[in-house]
């Protein structure tokens, strides 16, 4: 695989209206079509709700070169500032991630662990957000392919430490990371926060407040359960998700399942803890009523419990 190839592969997965720059100082980021984006600087290399690439922002000299030294895996591309020779690393994966996505919360877990993994393997600035990348394609950084082939998950984990469920739930409190773990603190947060919450908008025309509701719970916790906030975007692309999974999935039918299933398991937990006792009470000549009365059940569900 050529290095152009890997840049190829990098802009065929960017989105139809990337934020771009030249100079985010006096600029600022901007959303333009694709082509025109691609003449600018800087891009955005992912798109709120899937992530492409693992991108890392190396600001020392030598930081398109010291990944090697520092036992990191090779990044697809490096581009690196001619000026004070810091860089920026691009990690292509195999299978883009959503992370986004009620139906795949373990992968976007698993790709968060592996960021912040890479992050510290590489000491890559742990503020950036990856929001915009140097972009590979334009010629003022200068760029070099290094791996060549977009890499599996487990491919980059036999790199590095992978960080705990618990020190990622911890590091997306601390006001300097930027980093996906942000994303699934939130999203576990709100996703388990909506089951409750819908329940108050089952009724025809609902749909649109409920959806309302859990972008209020995102932002919510945007603001109060992590310690560096994401961006709107972000935050609606997550309330989107979650309201409509649940909206869809989580009807007052697959409620009353739920529910009875709990009871069903609940029942059979209580009956393997009394049945012993009301055997003995029955043995000893008791009544099924004066049985159910002590231990404070039903005298029928006394008798299924013994004729099982």
């Amino acid at each position: 695989m050529q290095r152009q190839d890997a840049a190829e592969l990098f802009q065929k997965r960017l989105s139809r209206r990337p934020y771009c720059s030249n100079d985010l100082t006096t600029e600022g980021i901007y959303r333009l079509p694709l082509s025109s984006a691609l003449l600018h600087k800087l891009i955005q290399p992912n798109s709120s709700g899937l992530i492409s690439n693992l991108v890392f922002d190396i600001d020392r000299l030598g930081g398109a070169l010291d990944w090697s030294d520092r036992n990191a895996p090779p990044p697809s591309i490096a581009m690196m500032n001619p000026t004070n020779g810091h860089a920026h690393l691009i990690y292509l994966l195999a299978t883009p991630v959503p992370v986004s996505d009620v139906a795949r919360v373990k992968p976007a877990k698993y790709l968060a662990a592996i960021q912040e993994g890479l992050r510290r393997r590489l000491d890559a600035d742990m503020c950036y957000a990856g929001l915009i990348v140097k972009n590979p394609m334009h010629d003022h950084w200068i760029t070099r392919q290094w791996a060549y082939a977009p890499y599996q998950l487990d491919d980059l984990a036999d790199y590095i430490d992978l960080p705990s469920p618990a020190e990622m739930k911890c590091r997306s409190r601390q006001f300097d990371y930027a980093g996906l773990g942000r994303n699934c603190t939130v999203f576990e947060i709100v996703r388990k926060q909506a089951y409750s919450a819908v329940r108050d908008y089952w009724r025809p025309g609902g749909g649109p407040s409920f959806a309302a509701s859990v972008l209020n719970l995102v932002l919510v916790a945007n603001h109060t359960d992590i310690g560096n906030p994401m961006q709107l975007s972000e935050c609606r692309t997550i309330a989107r998700s979650i309201s409509k999974w649940t909206w869809e999935r989580f009807t007052l039918t697959e409620f009353r399942a739920i529910q009875s299933a709990r009871g069903r398991r609940k029942g059979s937990v209580k009956r393997e803890q009394l049945l012993p006792m009301a055997k003995s009470m029955v043995a000893e000549g008791k009544s099924l009523r004066d049985v159910g009365r002590t231990l404070g059940v039903h005298h029928l569900t006394i008798k299924s419990w013994l004729n099982k």
